[in-house]
């Protein structure tokens, strides 16, 4: 048998005593052994060593849980952070685009106003087959691409444009225009197309080229002119 000894103090000795009576035991000795080979007491130290290592591995495991969380939580913070910048950067624009499209209403607004003017403008301006003969000299059927021909030439001849038929095409030509190039072709003194170029401008000599190519004029040699065919 084995002999263990506790050495205590008398007021130690007395609380033992005391709370061996109370637990029912006799001898002090005995309550102390009861303590001690007791299941609940090595239980409890048990317990407490488990406690003690698991408290830890929890402590570290919550952590390892929430770390992700918080990187995540730091993310969003960024993330809020650039959206509130680029609203922020939106809002200044709306308000630019607002006053530019208050500008641009009103600009719109006077455009409006004086746009009726501009069309009639226009359209007093517009040009007719008349004016358009005018400025060119003549017009060729052969250029052209008409749905009535012959009431266009009639037209044209009716507000007096000189309308000569040849075997090809028909030719409205200015009254005025007709009157110059008919002064100039007289006296034109050689026969040859490249040196009679030399006397007329462009619209002349496109003119002069299809007349001689129809056999409209031809070159006189006895006055050593153009002259038109009788």
């Amino acid at each position: 048998m084995k002999i263990i000894t506790i050495k205590l103090t008398d007021d130690e000795y007395k609380e033992l005593e005391e709370r061996a009576r109370k637990e029912g035991y006799i001898l002090v000795g005995d309550f102390i052994r009861a303590l001690i080979l007791s299941p609940s007491s090595y239980s409890h130290n048990v317990q407490v060593d488990n406690s003690q290592q698991i408290l830890p591995r929890i402590e570290k495991k919550i952590q390892d849980m929430i770390n992700p969380f918080t990187s995540q939580i730091e993310d969003l913070k960024q993330k809020i952070a650039i959206l509130t910048e680029r609203i922020e950067a939106l809002e200044e624009k709306l308000g630019e685009n607002k006053e530019t499209s208050k500008d641009i209403s009103k600009k719109s607004k006077k455009g409006f106003e004086t746009k009726p003017s501009n069309i009639k403008a226009e359209t007093q301006h517009k040009k007719t087959a008349i004016d358009i003969l005018r400025e060119q000299g003549a017009i060729y059927e052969s250029e052209l691409k008409l749905n009535n021909p012959d009431a266009f030439f009639d037209r044209l001849q009716s507000q007096g444009a000189v309308v000569i038929a040849t075997d090809a095409e028909r030719i409205a030509i200015d009254s005025n225009f007709f009157d110059e190039f008919k002064k100039k072709i007289t006296s034109i003194p050689t026969a040859d197309e490249m040196e009679a170029q030399k006397y007329l401008s462009k619209q002349e000599y496109k003119l002069f080229q299809r007349l001689r190519q129809s056999s409209i004029i031809y070159f006189d040699a006895e006055s050593k002119s153009w002259k038109f065919v009788s």
